[in-house]
């Protein structure tokens, strides 16, 4: 939006320059992004107006704002209008009136289309719009004044002398002034004559009315159209204009037949020609909104209490009527240009804005509260990291699938209007997901990708209205092993105390045969891993088939778990010492460690598992390292040989088979 700064001037009294109402204006909300010095003396300002604020689309909207902010007056024109009886010279039918609630339109016969008076030119210039004609150029000043858009048809032009506002003819024909022609349909509002469309309502008229110089007759349109429809047909036909601009954001329906009148006083003055009556098709007028602002109200929302009269000063510079008044606030008139005022707090928010957000004073005693988060959240959190430190490459996948990945398509929530045509389904699984990026990252090796998202199932409405749940998927190309491994851990970070285990599972359709196993946690049932199926491989395009696995981390994250116990740190050294036992193969790390800490309470940490040349077969080797600590002293070598060697033997008891390597 440009602004002539001269052109301000002419409309609301103010004493400031114009890089100083740039700086009001933009403390106020109303963005000037710069300002440019033009040859005539005159400055532009280029505004930045949001899309809430259409009245400032035009200088009134800018005067009234400045009128507030400086408690100047705002000057409209006189307009007093000499009209002779318009009798059947033209008629209006407006047969779609939610798409079209207002209509006026005026005669003025006799004018001469000619190039404008000076003043208007540079006023045009001033806002960045090339001079054409005066009529066209009276319609663009009246555009960028009072923010409403106009249109001049060539009145010769128009068949039956009659307008018909009425909805396109599905495959209509229209020419637009820039020479394209278009294909309307339902959807688009068209001004027609009693023959064709003659305009796109709101957006853009047609050659076979445009004005020329050999015009003389202008019928003048002054009309009010819905914003969401206008936007559509703008979006439908591509193209778009100054008063497409406009009305997609919203004008001023109370004022279309007073801007009607100022511009039919203006077209005389500059066009001469006689103006004959007018016509107002507007069957259900707007109601101006009433609001009341409650000065307490006011003073707690802003911390800091604004005066009575100041508030009075700037609703008063604003135009919104005061119709009411009381020691405890105010009642004001809400005219239809400001569609951004629906409720008390927006009147709030105006009265700050223009008193000022300097007048607010700092508070540093704000109370803070932490919101509580579900436990899900925490735990996933901390899947993440382990799954992270176990090498894991996480990916955030979209939840719409192709639906030749579902196992079960015919069980996969549809979507009846899909984003994409290729992805219709909700997914059931993470785990074609991490296959399809698997693929994409086919150049790497020996690869683990995880997700923990949501998946979406049909037949969990039972237990979930939405049929929602929170899954963990692994895929690793080492092998299930890795899969289950990888569960495992997330669970000890967890401090999950049941068991995890798994079981061989019957074999499904995602499976290779005879690879599938079932993951328990305890007696429940929570996922399922193994080997993709070669005709997975082959839908995903991939070189090999990687092991996979997925659960409900919903149902892991429910498990029973053991309090997280601190212990202090060691106050003296420690001594470390290491142990490579041979046990045979059926002996798990789990029952080493349970005899270990019968002699003993130790951190232990894992070495090495061999096996090979010079372990006999059957068996493993087993070397582990711990670490000796004294509460009040360090300990010497040989009391830490002592311990050592009275753990050994304690092992070597406990631990059948068992011999020292």
């Amino acid at each position: 939006m440009n602004i002539s700064y001269l052109w301000l001037k002419e409309l609301v009294d103010f004493d400031l320059t114009p890089a100083q109402l740039a700086e009001k204006l933009n403390a106020a909300g109303c963005a000037i992004e710069a300002l440019e010095k033009l040859p005539d003396g005159d400055t532009r300002l280029v505004a930045e107006i949001t899309s809430n604020r259409g009245d400032c689309l035009g200088h009134y909207g800018i005067a009234r704002e400045i009128a507030a902010l400086t408690g100047g007056g705002v000057r409209l024109p006189v307009v007093n209008l000499t009209e002779k009886p318009l009798g059947d010279r033209a008629r209006v039918t407006v047969e779609a009136p939610d798409l079209c609630p207002r209509y006026t339109a005026r005669l003025i016969k006799g004018v001469t289309v000619k190039p404008s008076p000076e003043w208007l030119q540079r006023r045009l210039v001033a806002v960045g719009l090339r001079p054409i004609n005066n009529v066209v150029d009276v319609t663009n000043y009246i555009l960028y004044e009072c923010n409403q858009p106009l249109h001049a048809f060539d009145f010769s032009a128009i068949a039956g002398q009659q307008i018909i506002v009425r909805r396109a003819r599905d495959g209509e024909k229209f020419r637009a002034l820039t020479g394209v022609e278009l294909t309307l349909n339902r959807e688009n509002l068209v001004i027609a004559d009693a023959e064709r469309a003659v305009a796109i309502a709101g957006i853009m008229g047609g050659e076979n009315s445009e004005v020329t110089a050999r015009a003389t007759d202008i019928l003048l349109e002054s009309a009010f159209f819905a914003p969401a429809p206008t936007r559509r047909t703008s979006r439908q036909l591509k193209i778009s204009s100054d008063s497409s601009y406009r009305y997609e954001r919203g004008i001023d329906i109370a004022g279309c037949e007073w801007v009607s009148r100022r511009a039919a006083q203006l077209l005389v003055e500059v066009a001469g020609g006689e103006i004959y009556g007018a016509i107002d098709v507007y069957p259900a007028p707007v109601a101006s909104k009433e609001i009341t602002l409650r000065y307490a109200t006011a003073a707690a929302v802003l911390g800091v209490a604004i005066a009575p009269v100041v508030i009075q000063k700037i609703f008063n510079g604003l135009d919104l009527k005061i119709i009411g008044e009381n020691p405890a606030g105010l009642t004001v008139q809400i005219p239809p240009r400001r569609r951004d005022l629906e409720r008390e707090i927006d009147l709030v928010e105006e009265v700050i804005r223009l008193a000022g957000f300097e007048n607010v004073p700092d508070k540093f005693d704000m109370p803070l509260f932490a919101m509580p988060q579900e436990k899900i959240f925490t735990d996933e959190k901390i899947a993440r990291e382990m799954l992270a430190r176990l090498g894991g490459n996480e990916y955030v996948t979209d939840s719409f699938v192709p639906e030749k990945w579902e196992i079960n398509a015919a069980n996969s929530p549809r979507v009846e209007n899909p984003i994409d045509a290729n992805r219709p389904v909700l997914r059931q699984s993470l785990m074609p997901s991490l296959l399809d990026r698997r693929r994409v990252n086919r150049g790497e090796h020996d690869l683990t990708l995880f997700e923990l998202n949501t998946v979406y199932r049909e037949n969990s409405r039972n237990e979930n209205p939405r049929g929602e749940k929170t899954a963990l998927a692994i895929l690793d190309d080492r092998g299930p092993e890795y899969v289950f491994g990888a569960v495992v851990e997330t669970a000890r970070a967890l401090k999950i105390t049941a068991p995890l285990t798994v079981q061989l599972a019957a074999d499904t359709p995602f499976f290779a045969p005879r690879s599938a196993a079932e993951i328990w946690l305890g007696d429940k049932k929570i996922g399922l891993l193994g080997m993709a199926a070669d005709a997975q491989k082959i839908l995903h395009d991939l070189d090999f088939a990687p092991a996979l696995g997925e659960i409900d981390f919903a149902a892991l994250s429910a498990a029973p778990r053991s309090d997280r116990v601190f212990k202090p740190l060691a106050r003296f050294p420690g001594i470390r010492r290491d142990l490579a036992l041979v046990v045979p193969e059926v002996v798990t790390w789990a029952q080493i460690a349970a005899a270990a800490n019968e002699a003993e309470t130790l951190e232990y940490t894992v070495e090495s598992v061999y096996r090979g040349q010079g372990v006999e077969s059957g068996k493993k080797s087993v070397a582990f390292s711990f670490t000796y600590f004294a509460p009040d002293r360090s300990l010497t070598n040989e009391e830490a040989n002592a311990k050592r060697d009275a753990l050994l033997r304690h092992l070597l008891a406990k631990i059948a088979g068992a011999a020292l390597r």
